[in-house]
C-alpha cells in the first residue's frame, strides 16, 4: 500500500475577493494537511471568515506587496520547516477540483516509478469563465503516455512540488516580482536535470489576465492591468540574457512583445498608460533593474 503523502498548500493572495477566496479554500482544505495563505495586500482585511474555516489554515500577512515570488517563498519556507513531502502552489482565483491533490500525488509517484525526475506536476488548466483549455502555440509539451505531458514551463498555480526537488532547485526568484517567476523556476529546474509535467487526470479552472479580447478575429490578447506590462516587458529582457532560457521562447516572445507593444496602446484602454508602462519596462530591463515598479513621477 502506498504511504500517504503529507501535502501542504501555499496560496498567495492580493486584495482578494474574500467570498471567492473562501469558496476556493473550502475546495482544497480537506485535501491537504495544512494551508498557508500568504497575503500581499496593502490594506487590512477582515479574515475571520477565512481563518475560521479550519485550524489547518495559517494566515501570513506580509503588510505590503512584495511580489508573488517573495510571497510564495514565505509559504514554501514555512512548509519546509514542517517537513511536508510536497507543496501545492495556488493563486487566489484558481478553482481546485475535488480530486486535485490525490491526482497530483499519484502523478508524482507514477513518474518517479518510471524513472523520471519531476520538479513539479500540474493540472490541465482551462479558462474558468469560457471553460476553454489554455493551449499555447508553442510549448504544447510532449505526451509520452496517455496521461502525462512533459512541459518546458508551466504556470505555478495548481502545481505540486516535491520538497526534495525545491530544496535542490531553489526558491522562486523574488527580483522578477510577478510575471515569468514560474517559467524561470521551471527552466532553472530543467537546467539541473528536472522535468515539469502535466497530468490529464486533473483539470483546474483559472484566469490569466482580467479578460480576453480578440483583435480583428485573429490575435487574442489576454488583458492585464496596465502595470503588468511593465513586468512583462522588463522581465522578458532580463530573461533573454540567460543561457538556460529556451531559444524558442526567446524568438516567440520577441514577436509577441512586438505585437503587444502596438496592439495594447492602440486597442486597449487606458492606451497611454499602457504605453508608459511598456516603455518603462523596456528601459529598466535593459538596465538590469529588478524588484517592484517605482513610479518616477512620484
Amino acid at each position: 500500500m502506498r504511504e500517504k503523502s503529507k501535502v501542504c498548500a501555499v496560496l498567495v493572495s492580493y486584495n482578494p475577493d474574500l467570498k471567492e477566496l473562501k469558496s476556493n479554500l473550502l475546495l482544497i482544505i480537506n485535501q491537504v494537511e495544512k494551508l498557508f495563505v500568504v497575503d500581499n495586500s496593502e490594506r487590512p482585511l477582515n479574515i475571520d471568515e477565512i481563518t475560521n474555516i479550519s485550524s489547518k489554515i495559517e494566515w501570513i500577512s506580509v503588510g505590503r506587496n512584495k511580489g508573488i515570488g517573495a510571497a510564495q517563498n514565505l509559504g514554501i519556507q514555512s512548509a519546509l520547516k514542517e517537513n511536508f513531502d510536497s507543496i501545492l502552489i495556488l493563486d487566489q482565483d484558481s478553482t481546485p477540483p475535488q480530486n486535485m491533490v490525490e491526482g497530483l500525488v499519484t502523478g508524482i509517484s507514477d513518474l518517479k516509478g518510471q524513472g523520471k525526475n519531476p520538479a513539479c506536476i500540474g493540472p490541465e488548466v482551462y479558462n474558468k469563465n469560457t471553460k476553454e483549455a489554455y493551449t499555447p502555440l508553442l510549448n504544447k509539451g510532449v505526451s509520452f503516455d496517455s496521461i502525462y505531458i512533459e512541459k518546458d514551463s508551466m504556470i505555478s498555480s495548481g502545481t505540486l512540488i516535491p520538497t526534495d526537488a525545491i530544496r535542490e532547485i531553489g526558491l522562486m526568484e523574488e527580483g522578477l516580482f510577478i510575471d515569468l517567476v514560474d517559467f524561470e523556476w521551471c527552466w532553472r529546474a530543467k537546467e539541473i536535470g528536472y522535468k515539469c509535467y502535466v497530468t490529464k487526470n486533473v483539470r483546474m479552472g483559472h484566469m490569466v489576465g482580467q479578460k480576453n479580447i480578440t483583435i480583428m478575429g485573429v490575435y487574442t490578447l489576454l488583458v492585464p492591468s496596465p502595470i503588468r506590462h511593465y513586468y512583462q516587458f522588463r522581465n522578458t529582457i532580463l530573461l533573454m540574457k540567460r543561457s538556460y532560457v529556451p531559444t524558442y521562447w526567446k524568438f516567440r516572445t520577441v514577436i509577441e512583445r512586438a505585437i503587444d507593444m502596438i496592439a495594447y496602446p492602440l486597442f486597449i484602454y487606458p492606451r497611454s498608460n499602457r504605453l508608459r508602462y511598456i516603455l518603462k519596462g523596456l528601459l529598466d530591463g535593459l538596465s538590469g533593474k529588478k524588484g517592484k515598479f517605482i513610479d518616477d513621477k512620484n
